[in-house]
This record gives C-alpha cells, structure tokens and sequence, in this order.
C-alpha cells in the first residue's frame, strides 16, 4: 500500500512538471511573440500621414484698375506721352497695358533683332561662333565699339549679338539685320510671333526716307515675358539673352531706381524719346515692365516719372505674398 502511495506522489508530481513545463512555455512564446512583433513595428516604415495641402497662390487681374489709377496720378500732365506694360509672374493673368499704342521703339527694336537670331542659331543656320563681316555700308554712328575693328574685319557672331544689346551698338544691328536676311525676314519672323504693333522700315540709322521703325510695350513686354519662361527660343539661348540684358550699360532709368533688383534690360533712345524695359529680378518676387515715352517735354523729369513708377510696381511686388 505504501508502495501504491509513493507511487502516486510521484505520478502528481509528475503532472504537475509537466503542467508547469507547459505553462512557462505558453508564456515564454506569447512573450517571444509579442516581443518579435514590437520589434518588427518599430523597424518598419510606417505609412505617413498625408501633407496638408499647400495653398496656392491665385492669380488675378482685380487690382489692375487700382494700378493704372496709380499710374495715371504719378504720370499727371505728361501721360499722354507715356505708354507702360507691366506683368507680375505668379500674380497677374494679363499684363496690366497703359495707353499701349505704337510707337517709335529707337534701339529697342534690337531685342526683336537678337531674337531672330537666337531661334536662327537654334535651328543651325547661324553659329555662335560665325565671323560676320564688318562691312562699310553697316557702319554707321552712334553708340558700340564693333565699328572700330575696321572695314571688313571678321567678328564672331556672339560678340555682335552681345554689344549690339549692351553697348546698343548700331553697326552690329546692321550686320546682324543682313546676315538674317533683312528687314523682309525679320517682318515674317514679327508677324508669325503675332508681335502686331512692330515693324522694320530702316536700319540703324540708315535710309530713313521719311519711314519710321514702330513698336509698342505690348510687343516689347510679350517679348521679354517668352524670355522669362524661356518661352522665347528654349533654355540655353534664352538665358543667353538674359546675360547679354543684365550687361546693359545704359544705367539711367531703371537700375538707380531698384538698387535692389537685379535687371536684365534694354533701353532706347533718340532725340525727345526715351524707353527702358525689361526683366526685374528680385529676392522675393520678380516683373516684367517696359516703359516707352514720345515726344517728352524734359528728359530728366520723363526718367524720373518712370522711375516712381516702376519703384511703385516694385514695391507691390515686394509686399505681394
């Protein structure tokens, strides 16, 4: 009988072991289990939650009254004369245009000029790197220095695109105007970029005749604005375009007044006409604006009407969020 009693001790004890064994394990995997888990979670990329959208700046025209309003008080007895393009990239669906008309556009029918010539050199007819010939009938007065190479001497095309947009020079105008084919070529080019208001009759300064070169701010403004979006030609020349502007050596109007800006700019001139007009570049915002003038009263009062208000368009711009 005792035997029977030890013998059943041991088989509880038994048991017990084996419950026990069991028990701990069931534990020990649960914990193993959810120790794993944790562990695979913090290792693995959780899904984000979605940005919050990013509010977008409208576009809108509904302060151009405002604008020309002000424009018109600054201008005051004088704006008449003046005429004014301005387009604010990001802000203004249309450009703000003031008494855009045609006008004679001086040395800013250049930029019309240095365009052909971008797209002639995109599509391989032209090479930067071509020599052109200095030939005496293009030689004329008036601001440059490729004159002074002398009659028949060879200048590479980059460097008659480049001084005629920042020393203005005449004679490459010229040069250039017949190496693309003349003024025929460079209407087609005028008519089948809609630039409506523009027209060659004449070189630089050669056989006038009674006809007149004619632009406007609105072709001149839709010029500069293709150059902006390097919309003009594509990125490389289009840029191209923008360095030579930004060299510009006649300083009067627009640089002094944004000391701030970086402008990439032509400007034009002959006696009782002023224009400036180009691309702005600021830290913040950027614009575009021409501003032409014919048959001005006083040259300085003219500039320093301009300079209040592209100083005015500036600081819009500035303040714009």
């Amino acid at each position: 009988m005792l035997k029977n009693i030890i013998s059943t001790a041991k088989g509880i004890i038994l048991v017990n072991c084996i419950i026990s064994v069991a028990i701990f394990g069931i534990f020990a995997f649960a914990y193993s289990y959810q120790h794993e888990r944790t562990e695979i979670q913090r290792h693995t990329v959780q899904p984000q939650k979605p940005p919050e959208p990013v509010e977008t700046k409208v576009q809108s025209d509904e302060d151009h009254a405002e604008i020309l309003a002000k424009i018109q008080q600054i201008l005051g007895d004088d704006a008449d004369r003046f005429a004014i393009y301005i387009f604010r990239p990001g802000t203004d669906i249309t450009p703000i245009l003031f008494q855009n008309r045609p006008m004679k556009p001086a040395s800013m029918i250049k930029m019309f000029v240095a365009a052909k010539a971008m797209q002639e050199i995109k599509a391989g007819n032209l090479s930067l790197e071509e020599e052109l010939i200095v030939s005496p009938e293009n030689v004329v007065g008036g601001a440059g220095s490729i004159a002074g190479f002398g009659y028949n001497a060879k200048v590479p095309a980059r460097l008659i695109l480049e001084h005629m947009i920042k020393e203005s020079d005449n004679t490459a105008t010229n040069i250039l105007i017949d190496r693309l084919g003349g003024m025929e070529s460079l209407n087609a080019y005028l008519k089948a970029n809609s630039y409506n208001d523009t027209t060659f009759q004449h070189k630089m300064m050669l056989a006038y005749a009674g006809l007149t070169n004619l632009s406007s701010v609105k072709d001149l403004g839709d010029l500069f604005v293709k150059i902006y979006f390097h919309k003009c030609v594509d990125d490389f020349h289009d840029k191209l375009l923008i360095e030579y502007l930004l060299k510009q050596e006649d300083t009067d109007c627009l640089p002094p007044a944004l000391p701030y800006w970086r402008i990439a700019h032509k400007t034009g001139e002959v006696p009782m006409t002023y224009h400036d007009g180009g691309i702005c570049f600021g830290l913040k915002n950027d614009f575009i604006i021409v501003l032409m003038n014919d048959n001005y009263t006083e040259r300085g009062s003219t500039i320093e009407k301009m300079q209040l208000v592209a100083q005015y368009i500036a600081q819009k711009v500035d303040n714009a969020k």
